[in-house]
């Protein structure tokens, strides 16, 4: 089991230093990751409904700041060791997989093995229109999108899809390893997607699909039933559980990584014998409060599993 931290990029008082300073305590506490979310802008009115939240509500807003995935790619693999990048989740379809797959080809050759790519199909429309890409086929264009940045990560392609395409042309320096591809998004579609084409899902619920473990757990079962129809061997993709830590008295069956240490830790112990992975690990708060806190879990709750 892999275990991350979330980055505070986009957030109500986000700002670089505590971006750096947990990047950097990651680093020297030994997570073997920092995640980062994904938006460019945020509308003042917003009628698109979030995905995951039962009132559909988001929860940041247009004064909130919200730093770019891509320039802090860069910034913390020059300022880190050994921790590795993700993006969970990062919208292609906003970024041209040319520009897209140089720049982060670009950055692997200078933090080898270190870059991790989440990417999702996009549900902001208001961010679509504003960029002046059509909202309608998200999934079909994220689907060709995967196929399209491992061809320009073959360092010599061409590529005619539906969405892009270009003629025979170079692109190195390609990735000193490959660079995994984990997809996002909680449907079925998305499902079989992930069995077809990703290296791994970025493990979440929708409301209506179960809450804490449970839901979880009900949506590998859907995933590892799909990835035998694929003939996909389930146990070859990672999967990326992003969620919620904080310590309390008292657990929280909806909320499975809150509670005491020993509570975190069985919850922990469940997800990897489901097949989970790697843990993003989400503390809400300043730099400050969230080195501490990923402090205590590596002292308090690692030596329990």
């Amino acid at each position: 089991m892999r275990f991350g931290l979330h980055l505070p990029s986009a957030q109500a008082g986000a700002n670089a230093n505590d971006i750096l300073a947990v990047a950097r305590a990651a680093d020297r506490l030994g997570y073997d990751s920092v995640w980062m979310f994904d938006h460019l802008f945020t509308p003042v009115e917003l009628e698109s409904k979030y995905p995951y939240s039962s009132r559909g509500t988001y929860a940041l807003g247009p004064d909130d700041p919200f730093f770019d995935p891509l320039a802090l790619y860069g910034f913390i693999a020059g300022a880190t060791e050994k921790v590795r990048i993700g993006t969970g989740v990062l919208i292609g379809a906003y970024r041209h997989p040319i520009v897209l797959g140089k720049i982060l080809s670009s950055i692997e050759n200078l933090a080898p093995g270190r870059i991790v790519l989440g990417m999702g199909a996009g549900w902001m429309r208001e961010e679509f229109a504003a960029l002046g890409i059509d909202a309608h086929k998200r999934g079909a264009r994220l689907e060709e999108y995967v196929s399209a940045l491992r061809a320009i990560w073959s360092g010599r392609s061409s590529f005619d899809g539906d969405f892009y395409s270009w003629p025979e042309g170079g692109f190195e320096p390609k990735p000193t390893a490959p660079i995994p591809i984990v997809l996002g998004g909680h449907g079925d579609r998305t499902l079989r997607r992930v069995a077809r084409v990703a290296d791994g899902w970025a493990a979440v619920t929708a409301p209506g699909q179960g809450a804490g473990l449970d839901g979880i757990a009900g949506r590998l079962d859907v995933l590892g039933g799909i990835c035998e129809d694929e003939g996909r061997d389930f146990a070859s993709l990672q999967i990326v559980y992003q969620h919620a830590l904080w310590f309390s008295d008292q657990p929280n069956a909806k909320l499975p990584l809150t509670g005491p240490p020993e509570e975190i830790a069985a919850s922990i112990e469940r997800l990897s014998l489901l097949g989970v992975s790697e843990v993003d690990l989400v503390v809400f708060g300043g730099g400050e409060q969230i080195v501490e806190t990923a402090e205590r879990f590596r002292s308090d709750v690692l030596p329990l599993l």
